[in-house]
């Protein structure tokens, strides 16, 4: 059985041998590692399967070979692909969308005329910033989304929208503006969209155009304009479009003051629209006419629009459109957001500003942005006409230069989620002496908000865009946005009338006092705190006491008195929040504190980057700074000048954590056996330090990291096998190293669904690397830019090549190989071969081999009429029992007591040293007139037992003598044929020891007679007729 196993073991690996090696051959192209591209099935909400291939920013020449027939989707984008020529589609004829989206960076793409012959199932195609100077007529008619986006298309007619009878949505924006300029307004013949009965979304923003197109499809939901040069909307531009949910047609004629892109303004001075021009859009839902330079707002525009829920009206002339005459408002019951802002009028800096009362007819309303009127006060009757708005959640008075602000207005505005006050000018409640209004209008007469506003993108899209409102700020409760005013001290009184706050943002307010426990006393439900970009003063343990239920407080960028010389800076405020989550203390440079540990029992994440924990822990005090942080998941100590982690701070560390960064310091080496203090850790961030070398991290170190970040470091080294006892590790980082050289074993344990990150190291491309780019061929976990990034620093002619494009064949010569291969394969095979039949028939072979010798070299019986011994006593020499068995016991039986006879021959008296082992035994058996065998379960294993019967089954042969004599001392060979059949012959040359000691005389006599005793007249009666003297 067990030649049997080992026979199918090795035909097995011969198999898996040979048929391995030519697969690689015949791996589709897709599936092998110098494919370029990320191939992804997944099954949309129809339930079918999608396979996408991603081939975006690979630097691709040309569209790669090896895109299955079946590929669902395919994503050329950013590439430096010239030329698309009518073969490279050719056989994917399942796809569905292509992406051929700056295919050739800023340079034109050309695509032969043929390219989209044989993609019947086409329905989307991207063509966005392929410099194209006309529509490709090869379009499929398949094609439901087109997108052409910033090409340098001038003209649109019916011979170039003629094939594209079957698309719903057009994106042709971007072909003619500031940033694409083509010295001309776009050009759209009249009726040019007749042949489009389908389209239903069409986008024609930032082209120059001057007129709205005539004819466009009757079938449209969403029409954009936007950010062209229109001037005039006519009564009969949308007069078909029924449909219509979206019309955008914002910045046509913008407002140029302080404008964030090359303005210019308008000839006629605003948008001229007809006051029917909306009248059969019945069924709109958002109208953006934001950036119109708009002075009025005739209400027959919206008279029509009973639909309407989203209208933006910023970057206007509106101010008097807003505080007096408002009737178009009436036509808007169900309007849910409006944006007013920035319609301030020039020169103006009013003391206050009163809201229309036609406001109060917005039932439906929930979003109003107010941002960028620019007045003094808010008073009781500015927003009167929003109280009664129970829907309304979201108001924003941001960038308003509001000095003063009555606190009881917002209290009459219970429904509001968010209160949006950020880049004003309010002052500390109370206001001893409020700066003199009319002072600051005549210093400064031509107000500018360009201080105030965040960067805009160079696409402006006149919307107002919050990025001061944090998520989780937004999600706590009702939120208050205060950031970027004058409040440098804070009163108890200063939140009386903000209602229920959740969230409160005072950041960048120059606040420089040291809190106390009652400044915000009015706020105890108060679980978001942002103190950001201020100069707090951490001087009282009180600090912040008042805030039992506060949750978030974030204290970064506030380095003013942590820097300063003698100052007290207490973190003991810790111990008197007891449900505080979240602690930001980022960007403050401590390099010394009052307090030598921080209390916490609830903190959970810490973010205390950007600090000098480095000189820190060069004072023993500090070790335990963060020990006492209980509860703590999430520590955050990057950018802290740490050189080197004191030996003693590392078990201090909080044990419970699963998030660890240390990155962007200095350290030169990290303790890998500290992570087992950590028994939750997931997530260890040391990347962009001073790292040369990995050591092994053994198993029992940590098992539970699934993240490991050590790029940006200097590592030139790692160790064999260093991932080894990291099996729950998903992601691995290396980066940005100067790793050279990368052996096979070094990641040996990793494991197929990993995720390795190898790109930008200089990489020694030699024939050292043979042994990592075929393990990268044959290992399926995933490596990022493999084909883009992970390159070759050397040799020179290897410069910037990828790696797994390394030409093997350099150092392999194939016929060599295979000579080899076959050499070392048939070696293996001799050599499996051999030992087993070494193992399992080691002295059948050596019987055999005698045999055969003595037949070589004359065969001649070895019969003797003398016996030198009367009893050749074979037994396991081996065990220590058995051997003093037979001296003490056995042979004083046989030799001493009872008649006098010939010795015994026994192995360990009588066998001379030197003597090979078979010579041994031929003489004693020879020379013996029987052979007694000890039976144990141990010796009948051996190779001598066997021997030793062959030997002595050889004399019976030789001689006609059966001297074979069994004593069975322990009950061995139960079920051996062999046995049976000697039972049967001569059942009396079989001894066994008796069971009881009161049997042991009748043993010894009745051995003794066996022993003394022809087995020729101890045989059967039946089979003794056989057995006749020679």
């Amino acid at each position: 059985m067990t030649v049997k196993c080992w026979m199918h073991l090795l035909l097995f690996c011969l198999y898996c041998h040979y048929e391995i090696r030519p697969a690689c051959t015949d791996t589709p192209k897709w599936m092998r590692r110098q494919f370029p591209c990320d191939v992804t099935f997944y099954n949309t909400s129809h339930n079918t399967s999608n396979i996408l291939f991603d081939c975006k920013g690979r630097r691709l020449k040309e569209v790669p070979r090896g895109i299955t027939s079946n590929a669902t989707e395919l994503n050329l984008s950013e590439n430096c692909i010239a030329n698309i020529s009518g073969k490279s589609f050719s056989n994917l004829r399942n796809l569905t969308k292509l992406d051929l989206r700056w295919a050739n960076k800023k340079d034109t793409l050309t695509i032969h005329v043929d390219a989209f012959q044989n993609l019947t199932k086409l329905n989307h195609l991207i063509l966005t910033g392929t410099r194209l100077t006309k529509i490709p007529q090869n379009i499929p008619l398949s094609v439901t989304i087109l997108e052409l986006n910033n090409n340098k298309i001038v003209l649109l007619d019916n011979s170039s929208l003629a094939k594209l009878a079957n698309v719903t949505k057009l994106a042709f924006s971007k072909n003619c503006y500031w940033w694409n300029p083509c010295g001309q307004s776009i050009t759209i013949i009249d009726d040019s969209f007749a042949v489009m009965t389908k389209m239903k979304d069409l986008d024609l923003s930032f082209n120059n155009l001057t007129q709205v197109p005539k004819g466009l499809p009757q079938s449209l939901i969403t029409l954009k304009l936007g950010s062209n040069r229109i001037q005039y909307i006519s009564e009969v531009d949308f007069l078909g479009l029924h449909n219509l949910s979206v019309l955008k047609i914002q910045g046509n004629c913008p407002r140029c003051e302080n404008a964030p892109y090359p303005c210019v303004s308008c000839p006629n001075g605003s948008l001229a629209i007809h006051p029917d021009a909306f009248k059969n859009q019945k069924q709109l839902e958002t109208l953006h006419l934001g950036g119109n330079s708009l002075e009025h707002l005739n209400p027959s525009w919206f008279q029509s629009l009973k639909k309407l829920k989203k209208l933006f009206l910023s970057f206007n002339f509106l101010l008097k459109a807003i505080t007096e005459d408002a009737k178009f408002l009436k036509y808007l019951p169900k309007l849910e957001k409006l944006d007013l802002s920035f319609n301030f009028a020039l020169k103006l800096y009013p003391v206050e500003l009163n809201l229309s009362q036609e406001f109060s007819k917005l039932r439906s309303l929930r979003t109003l942005h107010l941002q960028g009127l620019v007045f003094q006060n808010i008073k009781v009757n500015t927003l009167s006409p929003l109280y009664e708005l129970k829907n309304l959640s979201a108001l924003n008075l941001g960038t308003n230069f509001i000095i003063h602000s009555d606190a009881t207005v917002f209290r009459k505005l219970t429904h509001l989620k968010m209160i949006y006050l950020a880049e004003n000018r309010l002052y500390p409640t109370p206001v001893n002496t409020p700066p003199d209004p009319s002072d600051r209008y005549t210093q400064r007469s031509d107000l500018s908000i360009s201080a105030f506003m965040k960067p805009q993108p160079k696409d402006f899209a006149y919307e107002i865009s919050h990025s001061l409102i944090k998520e989780e700020c937004f999600n706590s409760g009702r939120v208050l946005i205060l950031s970027s005013n004058n409040l440098f001290f804070i009163s108890p009184k200063q939140f009386d009338g903000y209602g229920n706050i959740a969230c409160l943002n005072l950041s960048r307010n120059g606040f420089s006092a040291a809190p106390n426990g009652t400044e915000f006393s009015s706020l105890p439900n108060l679980t978001y705190l942002d103190l950001s970009y201020n100069k707090i003063d951490l001087a009282y343990d009180n600090a912040f006491k008042e805030l039992q239920k506060l949750q978030v407080l974030d204290l970064s960028y506030n380095s003013h008195y942590f820097i300063a010389y003698g100052i007290t800076h207490n973190l003991n405020f810790m111990k008197n929040l007891p449900a505080l989550r979240v602690l930001n203390m980022s960007h403050n440079s401590i390099s010394t504190l009052t307090t030598k540990q921080m209390y916490s029992k609830s903190l959970a994440e810490l973010q205390f980057t950007n600090n000098d924990l480095g000189k820190l822990w060069k004072e023993n005090s500090y070790k335990m700074l963060f020990t006492n942080l209980t509860n703590l998941t999430v520590l955050d100590i990057s950018h802290n000048r740490i050189v080197n982690i004191p030996d003693n701070v590392y078990e201090y560390l909080p044990c419970n954590l699963t998030v660890l960064r240390i990155s962007s310091n200095s350290l030169t080496d990290f303790k890998w056996d500290i992570l087992k203090h950590f028994h939750q850790l997931q997530i260890l961030d040391l990347s962009h330090n001073a790292l040369t070398n990995v050591t092994v991290i053994n198993s029992n170190i940590t098992h539970t990291l699934t993240f490991l970040d050590l790029s940006h470091n200097h590592i030139f080294h790692l160790d064999n096998e260093f991932l080894m006892g990291l099996q729950s590790l998903s992601t691995l980082s290396l980066n940005n190293n100067k790793l050279t050289i990368i052996n096979q074993t070094t990641f040996k344990s990793a494991s197929n669904n990993q995720t390795l990150f190898l790109h930008k190291n200089p990489f020694d491309c030699t024939c050292v690397l043979l042994d990592f780019i075929l393990w990268i061929e044959q290992k399926h976990l995933k490596i990022p830019r493999l084909t883009t990034e992970v390159t070759c620093e050397t040799p020179v002619n290897q410069k910037d090549q990828a790696l797994i494009n390394f030409d093997i064949k350099q150092c392999v010569n194939d016929k060599l190989a295979s000579k080899i291969y076959i050499l070392t394969t048939s070696f293996i095979i001799a050599f499996i071969l051999i030992m087993t039949v070494a193992h399992l028939f080691y002295w059948d072979a050596s019987y055999v081999i005698h045999y055969v010798k003595a037949k070589l070299k004359g065969y001649r019986s070895l019969n003797s009429s003398n016996s030198v011994y009367d009893v050749f006593v074979t037994y396991d020499t081996s065990d220590p029992h058995v051997s003093e068995w037979v001296m003490r016991n056995l042979r004083v039986k046989l030799e001493e007591e009872g008649e006098k006879h010939l010795p015994l021959c026994l192995e360990e008296r009588d066998w001379p040293p030197g003597v090979p082992l078979i010579d041994n035994l031929t003489q004693s058996i020879r020379y013996s007139r029987k052979t007694l065998f000890v039976l144990t379960e141990g010796y009948v294993k051996t190779g001598v037992f066997k021997l030793a019967m062959y030997l002595a089954h050889q004399r019976l042969l030789d001689e006609n003598m059966d001297v074979i004599v069994l004593l069975m001392l322990e009950p061995v060979l139960q079920h051996s044929h062999f046995l049976r059949l000697r039972s049967r012959l001569c059942g009396k040359s079989i001894v066994e020891w008796p069971r009881t000691a009161a049997a042991e005389p009748w043993f010894w006599q009745n051995l003794r007679n066996v022993v003394r005793t022809d087995n020729q007249l101890m045989y059967n009666k039946t089979y003794s007729k056989y057995f006749t003297s020679k």
